[in-house]
């Protein structure tokens, strides 16, 4: 036992002694008694304990105290604060929050089982587990790519993905319909990803034109319909590069 975790112990000892015959405080008391240090702190600690009980004894109890309590608890007792209309507004004030939360931080929500199966083909595109069907820095060749081996492509990529160099593609199933990737290197660095599949196999496919934006398994994607094809856009980069990517839908 060190010093330190002695006078722990002594701190809690009272000042009469009658802890002296404790079990717990043995140990403490047999090191202050060795310890010359310990002991001329235990000894200056014993006195200034002393002298608080001695001084607390001294101050006379009024004979009115009990009641004194007994009234003062009565007039202190707070009253209910809940009610209806509280927790009425507790509830607002709860739904407000995960709102702002979801508009800032991007909206959290249960992907669809196709887009569930491109994002764990791209993690493993990523991580080096899997790798590109096709590369190639000319977004021609990797459309035409796909569409001989019969994945699904869109008629009109968004303008800005056009002129951003490609990397490769990949194409999965899932239940039976093909998922096109294109991957590309984006304009701040971070990758971007499209995948593509026939809208018609989805039985809630995103909206048709405005993009649904969405924060899933570290990614941000956002995710829209457009003519028969049921579309998203993935990256690790900040929401606001896929905003500006998407902000000249075809």
């Amino acid at each position: 036992m060190t010093n330190k975790d002695a006078s722990f112990l002594l701190g809690a000892c009272r000042p009469n002694g009658a802890d002296s015959s404790d079990p717990e405080f043995a140990a403490a008391l047999a090191q202050a008694a060795s310890d010359p240090a310990l002991k001329a702190w235990f000894d200056d600690q014993r006195r200034f304990d002393s002298g608080i009980a001695a001084a607390i004894q001294s101050i006379p109890v009024p004979a009115d105290l009990r009641s004194r309590i007994l009234t003062g608890g009565r007039v202190s007792k707070p009253l209910p604060w809940f009610s209806v209309r509280h927790l009425m507004a507790i509830a607002a004030t709860l739904l407000l929050f995960l709102g702002l939360g979801g508009w800032y931080g991007g909206y959290v929500h249960r992907p669809q089982p196709w887009q569930e199966q491109a994002l764990a083909t791209l993690s493993a595109l990523v991580s080096g587990q899997a790798s590109f069907d096709a590369k190639s820095p000319d977004l021609s060749t990797l459309k035409r790519y796909l569409q001989q081996v019969g994945s699904p492509v869109a008629a009109m990529l968004p303008p800005s993905l056009q002129h951003l160099a490609s990397l490769g593609c990949k194409t999965i199933s899932w239940e039976g319909h093909p998922i096109s990737i294109i991957s590309f290197h984006g304009p701040g660095g971070e990758m971007v990803h499209l995948a593509m599949t026939d809208r018609a196999a989805l039985q809630n496919p995103p909206p048709e034109g405005a993009p649904r934006y969405a924060a899933i398994h570290g990614w941000r994607t956002a995710s829209w319909s457009q003519g028969g094809m049921a579309m998203m856009l993935i990256t690790k980069a900040p929401e606001s590069q896929l905003r500006s990517i998407l902000a000249f839908l075809p």
